[in-house]
């Protein structure tokens, strides 16, 4: 392991959803080099927004759990100084985690972390660049063989099927239903309403904003309010089809029609959840 005097630090975000636009940071957990008894530090913090469904299946983290946390804004000083006071930076998928930091100091209006001059150490990186992740390496190491012609659709299609056999078998997931294999791959997608992130379920089961400045709010409360010209602005932009629908029933129906029309059309308990 190297041993040249670099200060390291090794941290984690937790954090409402995926989008850095709208979801926020909600644990910072820091650990000030690689040694088991490194001293650590975790912050809890209050958001803004609520925590998404698929989020809080991940981390396990509710809005309960963070009624007396501080904001980000009387944290900030403290993880500003513990990232940038080091030299060496390490975190799995890492990428994530610096641009919610960075998003957070954003929505505060102050400079972002400053990393020019730092390491930066991502051991999911690393693994796939010492292991690489191409399909035929999956066959060679699900299958148990190497498969030929390569990147022709029809072998390549063929391959796929066989790896994912060999993946169902040794990750113990043979038998399990297809929904909760998707679960498995995509554990945030439990929120979404529709094939994207654009619009997802509330704790209290109502379609909000996942984007945007409007991000976090009730569609069929935006709808009835002021700035329901956002919604009507989202009809004319090039978002997926589903969410040009979903907008434009916020907009034409009663709240009331409205939930139960998004229940219906999208298999969620809304109405049960929702006032």
């Amino acid at each position: 392991m190297p041993r040249d005097g670099r200060r390291i630090i090794v941290f984690d975000v937790e954090t409402t959803g995926t989008d850095k636009r709208r979801d926020q940071v909600i644990e910072f957990c820091a650990q000030l080099g690689l040694d088991a008894d490194a001293d650590s530090r975790v912050l809890r913090i209050k958001p803004s927004v609520p925590i998404s469904r698929g989020a809080q299946a991940v981390h396990g983290i509710s809005m309960e759990d963070l009624a007396d946390a501080p904001p980000f804004s009387e944290c900030a000083n403290e993880i500003r100084r513990l990232v940038e006071g080091a030299d060496v930076l390490v975190g799995y998928n890492l990428g994530f985690d610096i641009e919610m930091l960075q998003a957070e100091f954003e929505r505060l209006g102050e400079p972002p972390l400053s990393l020019a001059s730092k390491s930066v150490i991502d051991p999911f990186r690393l693994w796939q660049s010492c292991e690489p992740r191409t399909l035929q390496d999956a066959h060679r190491r699900f299958v148990g063989e190497e498969f030929g012609d390569a990147h022709s659709a029809a072998a390549d299609v063929g391959a796929t099927g066989r790896v994912l056999t060999g993946m169902l078998r040794q990750f113990g997931l043979a038998g399990r239903a297809w929904e909760q294999i998707a679960h498995a791959c995509e554990p945030e997608r439990a929120s979404w309403i529709g094939p994207s992130r654009h619009i997802q379920w509330s704790d209290d089961g109502a379609p909000v904003l996942a984007f945007g400045k409007h991000g976090g709010r009730a569609l069929h409360e935006l709808a009835k309010g002021e700035e329901a010209g956002y919604l009507r602005w989202v009809l004319g932009k090039d978002f997926p089809p589903h969410v040009r629908e979903i907008c434009e029933q916020a907009l034409a129906l009663p709240a009331g029609e409205f939930l139960a029309w998004v229940s219906e059309t999208y298999g969620s308990g809304a109405l049960d959840k929702a006032s």
